[in-house]
């Protein structure tokens, strides 16, 4: 009689207990659902992607869409290899993850212990830093664009990598207090797992993670040139030239360089959940977000991003290289991983996410307006907040503008207010406020995976006499090169011999951006003098040239 009653208590129990790992998903219909996703410049005759769906453990979903190949008409398919860009992080990461548990490292030793000739900073840097991009170390790719070594054309190699950090006068920010995306230091990571191991990271990594997990059509490049077996090709297109076949200048392990192939990505994708390489300890170690220094969750862990998305937990990367772009996205509670690559530039892309849309639609969390309340605020209020706002790093810069009765980035992306001061966007789950400063001026926070300050300046449309006084030479020594700055067809105008010519635009006093995506800002002396000028990016902050004397 106890067996029969410890046995309806045990049904009751597994009927009221929600199915966390693996929950089931609706897969009726889901070939014809992804391919309404592809893109209609997509066809028999372009490239195209391939894209992959694993669930419990098993590939229920693999098609390739258009040409792998334009020369031989080959068609993309889930069994060739596709360089995966940044997507191979990952694979580095959690070979230190598993070298801090054997105690061969700690992934908190500063950087200069395991390499010779490295700078020491006035804040140490860990290997815990480059893994989670919040190093404060500079960015080979921004600095070698900065200095005429265009990236795509010429070729860049690990040594010249080490170098940018060798020449950096200071670190661009203290290590652990931003997150700012950096694949030098990954450059960096494969340097030191050489010296430790004494075998070359791309081998290890082979040896040690894609061997073991059976990943044998996975290869990785380590030479320029390097001969990949079965590999698709990839392609951009523009009206002048057509199709043009995309090729690699770069092959440095670490930061990308890994081809793989949807059916191999299974098997590393059921890694996340069996840990069957590395073990348990190794996969936590790897999956744990770094937390920066003011207590924010950076979502990003040892090279790979460890997210929500609508209220589901997601591992995700994403790469772009040659003209791939790939994506790879696991929600663990579910179970399920979604690949993506496209080798047609952006015009294959689908996002892993549309395809996470439509399989889990029933688990994700809809947005309740109880949640995120929307409050009335009256147009002159508005329009107090509109304006230029430049991020304190001036990397960045937002326009508010008022379109109607809502306030916008831009005049495209809404915000909507949650109070007299604070705001949302749909689809982003951070916020911004925007405060009035003792100096009377407006002060901007976006706040997510960190916090971004953007303070409120006025524009500026400066007289061509305005400009003329920025005339001049500009060197760097960091980058060994001259920026020559004249006014010309009445816009300040750097000249390079590499360069060519690069328009200033204003934004603010002293303040300007470039169709480079980079802004300038000239710095003054104490009398008012300019004596020089620096340059900001996404990636990269303070890079100086000094003006030189007439």
């Amino acid at each position: 009689m106890k067996k029969v009653i410890f046995y309806i208590l045990l049904c009751v129990i597994l009927m009221f207990t929600p199915n966390i790992q693996g929950q089931d998903i609706d897969k009726n219909g889901l070939e014809a659902k992804i391919d309404a996703l592809v893109s209609k410049q997509v066809n028999d005759s372009t490239p195209g992607l391939v894209v992959g769906v694993v669930h419990k453990g098993e590939l229920i979903f693999s098609k390739g869409y258009g040409l792998a190949n334009l020369s031989y008409g080959i068609p993309n398919d889930s069994k060739m290899v596709y360089n995966i860009g940044s997507v191979s992080k990952q694979f580095l990461g959690y070979a230190f993850a598993m070298l801090h548990l054997k105690g061969d490292l700690s992934i908190d030793d500063p950087v200069n212990k395991h390499l010779e000739n490295w700078p020491e900073f006035k804040h140490t840097v860990t290997l815990r830093h480059l893994l989670s991009h919040t190093s404060g170390y500079r960015e080979a790719y921004t600095m070698s664009s900065l200095a005429g070594r265009i990236i795509g054309v010429d070729r860049l190699s690990r040594e010249e990598c080490l170098e940018v950090v060798r020449r950096q006068p200071e670190l661009e920010f203290i290590p652990g207090s931003r997150y700012t995306y950096n694949s030098t230091a990954w450059v960096i990571l494969a340097e030191v797992l050489e010296k430790v191991t004494g075998v070359s990271a791309d081998v290890w990594v082979e040896n040690n993670i894609l061997q073991p997990l059976d990943m044998n059509d996975t290869q990785i490049e380590s030479y320029v040139g390097e001969v990949i077996l079965n590999t698709a090709e990839s392609y951009t297109f523009n009206e002048d030239e057509g199709y043009v076949n995309q090729e690699s200048n770069r092959a440095i392990f670490g930061a990308a360089e890994v081809y793989t192939s949807i059916h191999d990505l299974v098997k590393w994708i059921n890694n996340y959940r069996t840990a069957e390489v590395g073990g348990k300890a190794v996969n936590e170690l790897f999956l744990d977000p770094f937390i920066l220094n003011d207590g924010i969750n950076s979502e990003y862990a040892l090279g790979i991003r460890v997210d929500a998305y609508r209220g589901l937990k997601r591992y995700r990367h994403t790469g772009g290289h040659e003209a791939f772009s790939s994506q790879l996205s696991y929600f663990p509670d579910q179970d399920l991983g979604i690949v993506t690559i496209s080798n047609y530039g952006g015009r294959g892309r689908i996002a892993t996410a549309n395809i996470a849309d439509l399989l889990l639609a029933d688990y994700m969390a809809v947005e309740d307006d109880k949640e995120h309340p929307q409050i009335k605020i009256e147009k002159e209020k508005l329009e107090q907040f509109a304006g230029l706002y430049v991020m304190s790093t001036f990397n960045r810069t937002l326009d508010l503008t008022v379109s109607g009765d809502t306030l916008t980035i831009g005049g495209r992306t809404k915000l909507i207010p949650t109070s007299q001061n604070t705001f949302r966007i749909d689809g982003w789950g951070g916020k911004i406020r925007i405060d009035d400063l003792a100096n009377g001026k407006k002060q901007l926070t976006a706040e997510s995976a960190a916090k971004n300050i953007y303070n409120k300046v006025e524009k500026w449309t400066p007289s061509e006499a305005d400009l003329r006084i920025f005339e001049g030479d500009y060197w760097s020594d960091e980058l060994e090169t001259n920026y020559h700055l004249i006014v010309k067809d009445k816009k300040l105008t750097i000249q390079h011999r590499w360069l060519g010519e690069i328009s200033l635009e204003s934004v603010a006093n002293d303040f300007f951006k470039t169709d480079w995506g980079y802004n300038v800002k000239f710095n003054r002396t104490a009398e008012g003098e300019i004596s020089g000028l620096s340059v900001y990016s996404g990636r990269t902050l303070n890079v100086v040239f000094h003006r030189k004397e007439k």
